[in-house]
């Protein structure tokens, strides 16, 4: 099996990702070394804490991080299901135009270069910025709109209403077409919600903030029961505690180039290559827009 320059590049971000997060550990595990030191000193009681108190604070935090990480994969499986529902719709609507209206070949071509290159603008859309020359199959236009996905919707509903008044459409092929078409802008307005509207920063800065809190107080309640079991403990509560934020942070934008974003590249590949075999055309040529 081939590897790709991306499944190289994931990997690299993987051990980027833990270094963080063992470097904060490293540093915990320095840190519950004070109140185990604190034992053999002159004051063992010094700034005891209760174990039931930490236990308390345990499952108060874990309900926080929780509703943290389960709203940051909603947000990325949302994201999922828009693009499995574009991909469906790029399908359907190639078969119903082509098969309805029964296109000729350079009406297939510019069908497909319309639907797969809305995927890849929408793709670049989301993440920074498209122009509409830089897309695949559209290297020669002349067009500059703001939106591009919103250009490109506007004409695909421009070539569905040429056949219409050529009469090739029946009002009743017609809806069944719509039906697909608007769906577009739907998803391309879903993915823009889901881009733009983070989790609440106070949620945010307060979920982080009282991890960090519990994790400096945690060796102090343990120490008393667990003695210099106290520092491997400690490090392993803050690797699961700090990994499920750093986790959720990274799943809460599903549109980058991160380890756990949304292969965006290989969705677009899914629409182009499919379209193109439903119209009996050939697939863009993406290395034209790199």
């Amino acid at each position: 099996m081939a590897i790709r320059r991306k499944d190289i590049v994931r990997v690299f971000q993987t051990i980027r990702m833990l270094k963080r997060v063992w470097l904060f550990v490293v540093f915990l595990g320095l840190y519950s070394c004070i109140p185990v030191l604190k034992e053999y000193s002159r004051h063992p009681e010094f700034a005891d804490f209760p174990s039931n108190l930490i236990s308390i604070l345990g499952l108060v935090l874990s309900l926080v991080l929780v509703f943290r990480t389960n709203r940051a994969y909603e947000r990325w499986w949302e994201a999922r299901i828009l693009w499995g529902q574009l991909v469906n719709i790029s399908r359907n609507a190639a078969i119903k135009i082509f098969r309805f209206a029964d296109l000729k070949l350079d009406e297939r071509i510019e069908l497909h270069r319309t639907i797969s290159g809305f995927a890849y603008a929408l793709k670049d859309h989301l993440q920074n910025g498209v122009q509409l020359s830089k897309l695949p199959g559209w290297k020669q236009s002349d067009s500059n709109p703001q939106h591009v996905p919103a250009w490109l919707a506007d004409h695909l509903y421009r070539q569905v209403k040429s056949l219409e008044n050529q009469q090739r459409l029946s009002p009743q092929e017609l809806l069944a077409v719509d039906s697909d078409a608007r769906e577009f802008m739907y998803i391309c307005g879903g993915c823009e919600r889901i881009r733009n509207t983070l989790i609440a920063g106070s949620y945010r800065s307060y979920a982080i903030k009282s991890l960090f809190l519990y994790l400096l107080i945690l060796p102090w309640g343990l120490v008393q029961d667990l003695n210099w079991l106290t520092v491997p403990v400690t490090m392993i509560i803050g690797y699961m505690m700090v990994g499920l934020e750093t986790i959720a942070d990274a799943v809460e934008e599903p549109f980058g180039n991160d380890l756990d974003d949304l292969d965006l590249d290989a969705l677009c590949k899914t629409i182009d290559v499919s379209t193109n075999e439903l119209l009996n055309v050939s697939p863009l040529d993406v290395s034209e827009s790199e």
